[in-house]
């Protein structure tokens, strides 16, 4: 079927059972972004889309926008690994900081996730703490937000209570 022309209409009439095929084998279903496109999704590390031209007719593109509905409609095998989530990386200075400290957040000293990390200055910025590793420490995103702009001794003081805390369990 790779060389027939396909209507919109024939298109459309398949359209439902399509995205579905499309969502068993692999392939992220994407939003449309113009009138134009009749439909849109990723698969094999790509975007394939489905347009219609002013004549009616349907034009894939994409390498694999036309292999995956000739494998619909012909029963073959078919599959469109959608690209996996990258996974977060801590950037080279926070890295640094988490091997330093041993990854627990200084305002709490529970472990603290690359999602969810944050570098905090002890001196802060605002009242002329420098931006240099000896300065900072990591943080949960929410223990930072809540220490907000608090004073080097203010901050330590909230360390301690932590440390204090920990050792009375």
């Amino acid at each position: 079927m790779s060389e027939a022309l396909i209507t919109e209409a024939m298109f459309r009439r398949k359209a439902k059972t399509f995205k579905a095929f499309l969502a068993s084998h692999g392939a992220e279903l994407l939003t449309p972004t113009n009138e134009y496109e009749l439909m849109r999704f990723s698969a094999n590390g790509s975007a394939q889309i489905i347009y219609r031209n002013a004549k009616g007719m349907v034009t894939f593109v994409g390498s694999d926008s036309r292999l995956a509905f000739d494998a619909f409609t012909s029963g073959t095998a078919w599959r469109g690994n959608a690209r996996a989530p990258k996974k977060k990386k801590s950037p080279p200075r926070l890295a640094a900081i988490r091997e330093r400290d041993g990854g627990a957040c200084f305002f709490c000293l529970e472990p603290v996730t690359v999602e969810d990390e944050s570098e905090e200055h002890l001196v802060p910025a605002t009242h002329g703490g420098p931006n240099h590793i000896s300065n900072l420490f990591l943080a949960h995103k929410l223990c930072n937000a809540e220490a907000g702009h608090l004073s080097a001794p203010e901050k330590i003081a909230l360390h301690v209570r932590a440390v204090l805390r920990r050792a009375m369990q």
